[in-house]
């Protein structure tokens, strides 16, 4: 598992779209479902209904999601800690 995995995987989600993710992640739709799809695969689990165009979470994607928020609001404050470091340092 990629963190660039799984922000594909959290722009699905949101999006409810492969399409509408793929553009906001500057991606090619085929791309951000190859991501989804080597997900699927590594955890052996189907992460979205599919209804046409649009997209659902299965129970094993609502618990991905959960995680996934979580994972990336963790990188989001060591970011702000490390950044805080480089500014005491400098300043």
């Amino acid at each position: 598992m990629e963190f660039d995995q799984l922000r594909g995987f959290l722009e699905t989600a949101r999006e409810k779209s492969f399409t509408r993710a793929a553009e906001k992640l500057f991606r090619t739709q085929p791309a951000v479902s190859l991501q989804i799809k080597a997900l699927e695969n590594e955890f052996g689990q189907k992460l979205f209904e599919r209804h046409g165009k649009r997209v659902s979470l299965t129970e094993a994607g609502r618990l991905l999601y959960n995680q996934a928020e979580q994972i990336f609001s963790i990188v989001d404050v060591i970011r702000n800690d490390m950044s805080g470091l480089s500014e005491l340092r400098s300043g």
